[in-house]
């Protein structure tokens, strides 16, 4: 089954399906093959548990609406489709945060006010993690009056910096990857206004994570950090390191930073793993992403190296100069 609701900003049609986990992804053109495998990944750990899965994006190729379709018809799915307009963020888009990204990575801020009267709960998820573990805990967790459920991000590091930088009056931050929202709060609080007035007046490094950080501090729940486990994968390839380690009590584990597991220049276990959960979607005849930036050959040359693989790393380092000499010569 497949429901698909056309939205410009406006009102997404009315329809909540009693007892079923309404679950959004935002996402751009990258990411619909890697929103199809967590969706899977998923349904593959809570065979018992309905879903209705929401899938917001500003552009959907014939490509991707056939894919989404015969994943729905494959695994008898409720996915909505919302196109948005690309011209509802077009007053903002003159400043620095809105031009340094892809209008894409704001789309999380807009969610909870398209589904409000649809669901009153909303599990939002970045595209770019897979799921290993029942999924009942976090559906049961009482919000009350906060505004979302939601893991620190990394205490030592992120947390720490920005938490100064950002001036929160609660000395807390967490990572915006996975979040329970309470869709009626976060109407109440008016974060998407909040959110959007903050990126829009000041300069940050983490763009809307930074923005939600300010407009839900001192409403957020705090869970564990089995509910969003970051994994950089960067640091294990640029360390030659391949294993992947998914320690037992981990349900989603979020594969954030420039490489990704449906990367073919990914030397790292998690690719493989990737790959078992893809082949189970409607992208299974997907190739794998080759390198493409200058950053990306970089990336690869030095994985590659680290590998013992010598001769295919200078290659691919010698591939690097030449598209860094070309973006510079744009």
């Amino acid at each position: 089954m497949k429901t698909t609701s056309e939205t410009g900003g406006g009102n997404v049609p009315q329809g909540s399906a009693g007892g079923a986990l309404h679950v959004a992804f935002g996402v751009d053109s990258g990411y619909f093959r890697g929103m199809g495998a967590a969706i899977v990944s998923l349904l593959q750990h809570n065979a018992q548990q309905r879903f209705v899965f929401h899938v917001f994006a500003f552009a959907v190729s014939e490509d991707s609406r056939n894919r989404l379709d015969r994943l729905a018809q494959r695994y008898d799915l409720d996915i909505r489709t919302h196109l948005l307009d690309a011209h509802m963020l077009d007053a903002f888009r003159a400043f620095p945060c809105f031009a340094q990204h892809q209008l894409g990575t704001f789309i999380r801020l807009l969610i909870p006010n398209l589904l409000h009267g649809i669901s009153d709960r909303v599990l939002y998820l970045d595209a770019d993690l897979l799921c290993f573990g029942s999924i009942a805990a976090l559906h049961a967790i009482e919000l009350d009056g906060a505004i979302a459920a939601a893991v620190h991000d990394e205490v030592s590091t992120t947390a720490k910096t920005q938490i100064a930088t950002l001036g929160l009056a609660k000395p807390e931050y967490f990572n915006a990857g996975v979040m329970l929202i309470n869709v009626p709060e976060w109407i109440r609080a008016d974060v998407q206004t909040r959110a959007l007035t903050v990126l829009s007046t000041q300069q940050l490094l983490f763009a809307d994570q930074d923005a939600l950080n300010v407009a839900l501090n001192g409403r957020v729940v705090y869970i564990g950090d089995e509910w969003n486990t970051r994994y950089h994968l960067v640091d294990y390839t640029s360390r030659g390191e391949s294993e992947l380690v998914v320690p037992p009590q981990v349900v989603f584990m979020h594969f954030t930073g420039p490489v990704k597991p449906w990367q073919d220049w990914c030397l790292h276990d998690a690719r493989k793993v990737f790959l078992q959960v893809q082949d189970r979607s409607s992208w299974s005849d997907m190739p794998l992403d080759p390198p493409r930036t200058a950053r990306e050959f970089k990336l690869y040359s030095k994985s590659l190296m680290k590998h013992g693989r010598w001769k295919e790393g200078i290659c691919m380092h010698l591939r690097y100069l030449r598209k860094r000499s070309a973006s510079k010569k744009r």
